[in-house]
């Protein structure tokens, strides 16, 4: 493989300015374009359970939550504030968020390689499936990766600039990830790496800026550490425990790792930013190229954990997202590295394939393709029938109330329901202590017991109720043939409060 990297920051590709600007223009457009594709997306599906559950976080105030930092929580409140209480309110900063990211990525690999690879970077990006649906639905990896940016491009700007005044920058962008991701802790395995892989880096350890940006980001993450603090460390033993799993799996799990990046970059893209990613390790080592050591930096850390985790626990396909433009990056590389001949072909099939990819995924979101008990796009359909036909039944049985036992049903009931009806989860109380409890009152009266057939928890119901009655099932369309199945129990007459906090995580 000819070797395309050197130690000057746009070292790949020169052109002309005024084709510089009508190509910018035309990536311009198509951002904006793909923006508003998006955001029609958003306001025209349901939601998926995390979302649901996601907007609960919105409805009091907390420092931190369980299963995640909170700026999840302040993203999904700015956008309801802005377009309400619906699917496009709570999803609404999705897509502007990833048009900001499409912006920064494009300032970022223009700064390490040149106004080319910065185009070819963000259209690659553009055409990344897991990017695609990052722009719609609203999780914690929204933020991560943007804040994984931020930092990647302060990072380009103090190497291009010598600036100390940058680590403030970077130290502000990392406590920010630190408050949307725990994954967001590999920055600072990224930040140690760059500096001490080339000798003129290391002058910055005499920067006193170095160190109040470090300051600046503990100060920025401190929220999460006095939840925790307060919380008998719950959410940092929930998710770091996952780190000393162990399972069986293996090879199995390395190879749903890399698979999923096939996946999820789609095919050609992933097999370009393996080009790129060889390429710039490569240059890293030999020849400590600095725009090479900085985006190797920005992905081995974490590449190198998930592969060890993978041997003994699944990785999720979400995890690496933060990971997602450096490889676009990569991949802009790769298609450099090609024999001239190849490149344009290339280019045009990885992102025809991506966007392929994606368009499939959007229409199969507003209009059902296919069916999987796997695809988390079934969680969107078939929730306001269902609400309703559970509200009618709440009704008719005399309850008071809506009880549940898994967090993906309670969200969708609280977004569903609202103020029709009280909903709660008897069980994993820690996850919603931030808010108001329900009076004892109403916790006495009977209620309506609703869940899938598979979370049903029989043996939840007999600690919780004397009474016990099935009333029935009902059917979520889904889009799978037979539809979702939801079991009915009206229960009454409390053993003990049945909102009692519990130890269960």
């Amino acid at each position: 493989m000819r070797t395309i990297f050197s130690p000057s920051p746009a070292n790949t590709s020169v052109s002309a300015p005024h084709d510089d600007r009508a190509a910018n223009n035309v990536l311009l457009a198509v951002i904006l374009a793909l923006t508003a594709v998006r955001l029609a997306v958003a306001s025209l599906t349901g939601l998926v359970d995390d979302e649901a559950y996601y907007r609960i976080w919105t409805l009091a105030p907390s420092l931190s939550y369980l299963d995640h930092p909170p700026m999840v929580a302040w993203i999904i409140g700015a956008g309801r504030a802005i377009a309400g209480d619906n699917a496009l309110g709570i999803r609404l900063l999705a897509p502007l968020l990833m048009l900001a990211g499409a912006l920064l990525l494009w300032r970022t690999a223009a700064l390490l390689y040149g106004p080319v690879i910065a185009r070819r970077a963000v259209w690659i990006m553009l055409a990344m499936p897991l990017l695609a649906i990052g722009g719609i639905v609203v999780t914690p990896d929204l933020p991560s990766v943007l804040c994984a940016g931020l930092v990647l491009w302060a990072l380009a700007e103090l190497d291009r600039s010598r600036n100390a005044r940058w680590w403030l920058a970077i130290g502000l962008f990392a406590g920010l990830g630190l408050l949307s991701k725990y994954t967001n802790l590999f920055l600072g395995a990224t930040i140690l790496l760059w500096l001490v892989a080339t000798p003129e880096n290391r002058k910055w350890f005499r920067a006193p800026e170095l160190w109040l940006g470090g300051v600046l980001a503990a100060i920025i993450a401190s929220p999460v550490v006095i939840w925790n603090a307060e919380h008998n460390w719950a959410s940092f033993t929930k998710q770091f425990g996952r780190v000393a799993h162990s399972k069986e799996g293996g090879a199995n799990y390395l190879i749903e790792l890399y698979g999923g990046f096939a996946v999820l970059e789609s095919p050609l893209i992933a097999l370009l930013a393996l080009i790129g990613f060889v390429g710039i390790v490569r240059a890293a080592i030999t020849t400590r190229s600095r725009s090479d050591v900085l985006l190797a930096a920005s992905i081995l850390p974490m590449l190198i954990y998930f592969t060890v985790h993978a041997f003994h626990d699944r990785v999720q396909g979400n995890w690496p997202g933060p990971l997602y433009p450096a490889f676009a990056i990569c991949a802009a590389l790769g298609v450099a590295a090609l024999p001239a001949a190849l490149r344009r072909p290339a280019f045009v099939a990885a992102l025809s394939l991506g966007f392929a990819m994606t368009a499939t995924l959007y229409v199969h979101a507003l209009h059902p393709l296919f069916y999987s008990a796997k695809d988390p796009m079934e969680q969107m359909r078939g929730w306001p029938s269902l609400v309703a036909a559970i509200e009618k039944k709440r009704e008719e049985t005399g309850t008071a109330w809506v009880a549940t036992s898994s967090y993906a049903t309670t969200g969708q009931l609280m977004m569903g329901l609202k103020d029709r009806s009280p909903v709660a989860q008897l069980d994993e109380r820690i996850r919603y202590i931030y808010l108001p409890p329900l009076a004892d009152s109403l916790l006495a009266k009977p209620a309506l017991y609703v869940e899938l057939d598979r979370r049903v928890d029989l043996p939840l119901l007999e600690k919780k109720f004397a009474k016990i009655e099935k009333i029935g099932t009902l059917k979520r369309d889904n889009g799978s043939p037979d539809g979702a199945t939801y079991v009915l129990y009206r229960v009454s007459d409390p053993i003990a409060p049945p909102l009692a906090m519990d130890d269960k995580l």
